[in-house]
């Protein structure tokens, strides 16, 4: 689904450029070809839709938070460049490894980190995408099997249940906000949260996108 994706960002760019420019301003350039591969570093393949994703767009600069120009997802999400994908993954595997040191005496299977959960929240194959003012993160899945390429949402703090399966991908996530935006339609994020509709806040070239 590469191929549709790309089509699918050039429509949301320009979608963004004519009815929200503050938001289309605040998209990144593209990432660096070193610094997408620097995200995994060989330690597993990267999804394509999220090289895709990156090769159109280093993340965003929301300057003004999680309530301003920028926040193009639902929910307050902030989307991460390569360098925050990298940095949260890493933060995962260094929390697992620890959580495995603290607990081998008990289960020396714990050793094989790259099956393991920390508190039900991290694994070393899972890449921050995005985070809210809660805290609370999408992750894209980089597991085997029908999860490799999900979009999970969870929460690092307090998380008994472990993430859920938001979005079957990026692909499926991105066409969900460009219908969402360019039809004015509601859209869902945690499942445990309300829709919530966009609509333009500012006038000109100050104008961005609200979920509300």
């Amino acid at each position: 689904m590469t191929d549709d994706l790309h089509v699918v960002l050039a429509r949301l760019d320009a979608w963004l450029e004519a009815n929200a420019p503050a938001d289309h301003a605040a998209l990144n350039p593209p990432a660096a070809q070193d610094d997408i591969d620097a995200i995994a570093d060989r330690r597993f393949s990267l999804h394509p839709d999220l090289v895709t994703w990156l090769g159109h767009h280093d993340g965003v600069t929301a300057t003004k938070g999680h309530g301003g120009p920028g926040v193009i997802l639902p929910g307050g999400f902030i989307l991460h460049g390569a360098e925050g994908m990298r940095a949260g993954q890493r933060t995962m595997e260094e929390a697992i490894a620890e959580w495995v040191d603290e607990n081998e005496s008990e289960d020396p299977g714990l050793r094989d980190i790259y099956d393991g959960m920390y508190g039900y929240a991290f694994h070393v194959r899972w890449v921050p995408l995005a985070t809210d003012i809660t805290g609370g993160e999408l992750i894209l899945d980089h597991r085997g099997g029908d999860r490799f390429g999900n979009v999970l949402y969870g929460l690092h703090a307090g998380d008994t249940e472990g993430p859920v399966k938001v979005w079957d991908s990026l692909s499926c996530m991105f066409q969900d906000l460009l219908v969402a935006l360019s039809e004015g339609t509601e859209i869902r994020l945690p499942g445990y949260a309300d829709p919530v509709t966009p609509h333009l806040s500012g006038t000109g070239t100050d104008a961005f996108v609200r979920w509300e």
